[in-house]
């Protein structure tokens, strides 16, 4: 650190600003050994060989008794001191020293000390004197620097031109504080927090060369434990001196209330962000980027399933890269594996419902606490720490956070750890709506599912088919496929969506299926679609199902030893693929489809006729294989052509046709449903 030890009548004399030319000596008495820590030339003058030079203890004498007495009382005491003759030089006549304690805001209060010679030698009491030799009393300037130092509650110092910093004023403990002014060699930045550093050196360098004020907050290390910060705000002010060179004069106030109120309001505005989340992988990827790099290096959030038991921890072949922060430099977190297990510190977490913090030496944490991958991590990355937080809502926890300063970085404080769980709590609401809604979700795929009836066996043909849910908790469409077999060895196949993505959208979904199959197989294997779908899109109208359905139905009739008849009818859907076995993937009515379900009356429904040969396939789907924002239909139509017909030159089979098909397709915010018919007899 800088050294505060000033030299007596040197540039220290410089940190009673206003003062130094003043005829009334004046000195600063800090501690309980009361250490004279600044003294300006006239002091020393007069007290010669009475005192010392600034930096040591007032000795015992009448002078050290005085400064106990004001101390306690909070007085002013008067003392007054006998002629004395030095070594050499001019005898020093009597002089009155007048102890003025100074009055922080906590603390033993520092002292000032004013001195001034008696006119001559006589025994006399300083009040007789004439006004004009009243040590002290016209010297209005003496009298404000006394008030002003009492009533800032705050380290008030200066920095001489030469680099020596003096603590004018300040309370004990925040005399602890070492001043974090650079000097040469700068080595006052072992007590700034590693993470402030950079910032504060650029400020601070900043305002010297632009003799500029600065203030800033800042975290400085306090008391022996070289863990403890605590933020400060720096106030300084540059003065130009006569000579061209310049001192500067500040103060340095506890700023950690201001910190936490600020950094809490800052923090929560950014989590705003979590009320439009999506799904709770969005939710996390939000607040993970608020924690970092504010209140920590890394942040996993990690959602718990089902029960708040220690196993239901979810545990991912891999970490999903949007519920995790890094700081830079800090090593990817590994894949979890199917046999990733807890640690006994997150099991204590999920069984209590309160937060754990563990500290230790850089890359050294505890063994018996954690689990060996968050073991292995912590170690590469210089982790100092590791804090696991609930998050709940309505008492149950839904995810956990782990959250790790790393690099060497200390460990986060009380306020920090505060902040992180207020930052958390904020999930709980976004959550709960997030929960209310997977739930209903859960409810919509379930009965869903239940209307999606497995393929029939047939003679002379098979049939696959596949169904995707949106990747969005908040959404569930009413995509539906359906194969039922008719009289005569033929089958009915559709496939649909009901408009919505909601528990109404997949029930409307299950009444118009079911609604279709009674239909088709009412009307058996010789009926006309178009037809058909008049009768349905007449019911569900009346009905009042659905608002808006789209529909291709298929009646497929075998031709024993040479394929299958096909006769379909589009209402307002997607056209099919036709797969020929030895040629190129064709859309089934490249012209406009007939109307949706639910419209104004046009024009009949009409239907197309094909035939499907031996290893011909018929694919149907839903629009969310095709469908993706700010692009068109049609050109992502031809998109899908051109991969089926990769994918069926590869001769895959129709199994692997359907699964690949679907994979390929980036997950969106609409559910799949395909379903494939192929000619094989």
């Amino acid at each position: 650190m800088v050294s505060e030890k000033p030299e007596a009548g040197g540039e220290a004399t410089r940190g009673l600003p206003g003062l130094r030319h003043v005829r009334t000596g004046i000195a600063l008495v800090e501690g309980d050994t009361y250490i004279l820590t600044d003294a300006n030339p006239a002091f020393a003058e007069h007290t010669g060989p009475h005192l010392g030079p600034p930096g040591g203890p007032v000795p015992p004498g009448p002078l050290r008794t005085a400064l106990d007495r004001a101390r306690r009382t909070g007085r002013t005491e008067r003392v007054r001191l006998p002629a004395a003759t030095p070594d050499h030089g001019d005898p020093h006549g009597p002089l009155v020293l007048l102890c003025l304690p100074l009055r922080p805001a906590q603390g033993p209060p520092p002292l000032l000390l004013l001195a001034q010679v008696l006119p001559d030698t006589a025994e006399r009491d300083p009040a007789d004197a004439d006004p004009g030799e009243r040590p002290l009393d016209d010297d209005a300037l003496v009298l404000r620097y006394q008030a002003l130092l009492s009533a800032v509650p705050q380290v008030v110092w200066t920095r001489a031109p030469d680099g020596r910093v003096t603590r004018l004023s300040g309370t004990e403990d925040a005399g602890r504080i070492a001043l974090p002014l650079p000097g040469d060699g700068e080595d006052w930045l072992d007590a700034v927090h590693p993470k402030d550093r950079e910032r504060f050196t650029r400020e601070w360098h900043e305002a010297t060369a632009g003799a500029t004020h600065v203030t800033t907050v800042v975290r400085v290390r306090v008391g022996e434990d070289p863990r403890a910060y605590r933020h400060l705000r720096l106030t300084a002010v540059p003065v130009a001196r006569a000579d061209g060179r310049r001192e500067w004069v500040g103060t340095v106030a506890d700023a950690e209330s201001e910190w936490f109120a600020s950094t809490r309001e800052r923090l929560l505005a950014r989590m705003a962000e979590v009320s439009t989340a999506r799904d709770l992988s969005e939710a996390f990827r939000t607040t993970a980027a608020v924690v970092v790099p504010d209140l920590a290096d890394s942040i996993a959030v990690f959602e718990v399933q089902g029960a708040t038991a220690p196993s239901a921890l979810a545990a991912r072949s891999a970490v999903p890269a949007e519920r995790v922060a890094f700081a830079p430099d800090l090593p990817v977190l590994p894949p979890l594996g199917n046999g990733f297990s807890l640690g006994h510190m997150a099991e204590e977490v999920l069984r209590d419902r309160e937060p754990r913090l563990v500290v230790f030496p850089a890359g050294a944490p505890p063994e018996d606490k954690i689990s060996p991958v968050s073991l292995a991590w912590l170690r590469e990355a210089g982790a100092t720490s590791l804090a696991l937080l609930p998050v709940l809502v309505d008492g149950r926890v839904v995810a956990l956070a782990s959250v790790a300063n790393c690099l060497g970085n200390p460990p986060p404080a009380e306020p920090e750890l505060r902040l992180l769980q207020d930052v958390l709590q904020g999930l709980s609401r976004p959550l709960r709506r997030t929960l209310e809604l997977q739930r209903a979700r859960e409810t919509a795929l379930v009965l869903q599912r239940s209307f999606l009836t497995a393929a029939p066996d047939l003679a002379g043909a098979e049939i696959r088919a596949r169904y995707v849910p949106a990747n969005a908790a908040a959404e569930v469409g009413g995509d539906w496929y359906d194969a039922t077999r008719l009289a005569g060895g033929a089958v009915a196949l559709s496939i649909g969506d009901v408009a919505g993505h909601d528990l109404d959208a997949a029930t409307a979904m299950g009444s118009v299926n079911s609604m279709l199959r009674g239909l088709a197989w009412d009307a058996g294997p010789h009926a006309d679609p178009a037809r058909t779908l008049d009768r349905l899109d007449g019911m569900v109208q009346g009905l009042g199902t659905a608002s808006l359905v789209t529909t291709v139905h298929a009646l497929l009739c075998p031709a024993p030893g040479r394929g299958w008849h096909v006769t379909l009818a589009n209402a307002g859907h997607p056209p099919p693929l036709l797969l020929r076995a030895a040629g190129p993937v064709d859309c089934v009515g490249d012209e406009e489809p007939d109307p949706p379900l639910c419209t104004p009356p046009g024009p009949a429904r009409s239907s197309t006729k094909l035939f499907l040969a031996k290893g011909d396939t018929l694919l149907l789907y839903t629009d969310g294989l095709v469908e993706i924002p700010e692009a068109r239909i049609t050109d992502r139509i031809a998109h899908l052509r051109h991969r089926v017909e990769k994918l069926h030159r590869d001769g895959q089979t129709l199994e692997a046709l359907v699964r690949d098909v679907v994979a390929h397709v980036r997950a969106g915010k609409d559910d799949i449903a395909v379903i494939a018919f192929r000619a094989t007899g």
